[in-house]
C-alpha cells in the first residue's frame, strides 16, 4: 500500500514538473501552440476572403470592354469564382473563345509568324465593319499615343489588366479631356501573335463582347497600340 502511495506521489510531482517546464518554454517562445481560442479545421491566418486566380504565364487572356461615360458612375465588377479554371486544356476546341472569368476569355488559336502593325489591325478593322455595315474608323493621334503606352504596358506585364489602367486613366487622370472625347471603350489582349486579318477576325471576333464593341457603330475614331505579344484598341467618339 505505501508502495502504490509513493509512486502516485511521484506521478503528481511528474506531470507538476511538465507543466512547469511547458509554461517555461512557451514564455521564451522556445515553442509555439495554438491559442486556446483556436477552432478545429482552421488555419491561423488563413482568410476567408474569395483568391484571386492568376493564370501562369504567357496564358493568352481577352478583356472585353466597359464603355465608360464621364457623367457616369463605374459599377463594380462581379467578384471572380474562387473555383480554378482550367485554361486552355487539350480537349478545347481550337478557335472558340472560352470565358474563365467575369471579364476575361481565352482561346485556343494558331499563330501567325509576324505580328501585326497598327497600321495593319486598322486596315483589318475597318474592312471588317465595312462587310457588317459600321462606319469607318478616323484614326487619331491622341488615342494611338495612349493605346501605345497601353500595350506596352501590358507587355511588360505579361497579361492583361482588366482595364484598371484605362479606368485609371478615364476617371482619376483626367483622360475625357486628356484625349478630347467624351467617350470611350478599349479591348485589349496579351499572347497571342497575329497578323491583321486574324487579330480583327478570329480573335476579337470570337466572342460576343470583343466583336461588339469593334463593330459599335456609336464609334467613329480609333487608336491602335502594338508592343510584342500585346494590343491596345481605344475607340472613341463625341471629340471636342
Amino acid at each position: 500500500m505505501k508502495t502504490i502511495f509513493k509512486w502516485l506521489i511521484l506521478l503528481i510531482e511528474l506531470v507538476v514538473l511538465s507543466g512547469l517546464i511547458l509554461n517555461f518554454l512557451r514564455t521564451m517562445k522556445l515553442i509555439e501552440l495554438p491559442p486556446d481560442s483556436a477552432v478545429a479545421g482552421q488555419t491561423n491566418g488563413a482568410s476567408n476572403e474569395p483568391i484571386e486566380y492568376i493564370p501562369e504565364l504567357p496564358t493568352p487572356t481577352l478583356l472585353p470592354t466597359k464603355i465608360i461615360e464621364p457623367t457616369k458612375t463605374p459599377t463594380k465588377s462581379t467578384p471572380i469564382p474562387t473555383k480554378k479554371p482550367v485554361i486552355n486544356s487539350n480537349d478545347d476546341p481550337w478557335g472558340i473563345s472560352k470565358q474563365i472569368d467575369d471579364v476575361t476569355w481565352t482561346m485556343k488559336i494558331g499563330e501567325d509568324k509576324t505580328m501585326a502593325t497598327p497600321g495593319e489591325i486598322l486596315e483589318a478593322l475597318n474592312q471588317y465593319r465595312k462587310v457588317h455595315n459600321s462606319q469607318i474608323l478616323t484614326w487619331d493621334e491622341k488615342i494611338g499615343a495612349f493605346a501605345q503606352q497601353r500595350a506596352q504596358y501590358l507587355n511588360g506585364l505579361k497579361s492583361v489588366d482588366k482595364h484598371t489602367g484605362f479606368k485609371n486613366f478615364l476617371e482619376k487622370e483626367d483622360g475625357f479631356n486628356k484625349l478630347r472625347f467624351s467617350s470611350l471603350g478599349e479591348n485589349i489582349s496579351f499572347g497571342y501573335r497575329l497578323n491583321g486579318v486574324h487579330t480583327i477576325e478570329w480573335m476579337y471576333a470570337g466572342d460576343k463582347p470583343h466583336d461588339d464593341n469593334q463593330l459599335n457603330n456609336k464609334w467613329d475614331h480609333v487608336g491602335i497600340g502594338v508592343d510584342g505579344l500585346a494590343t491596345c484598341l481605344i475607340f472613341a467618339t463625341g471629340k471636342f
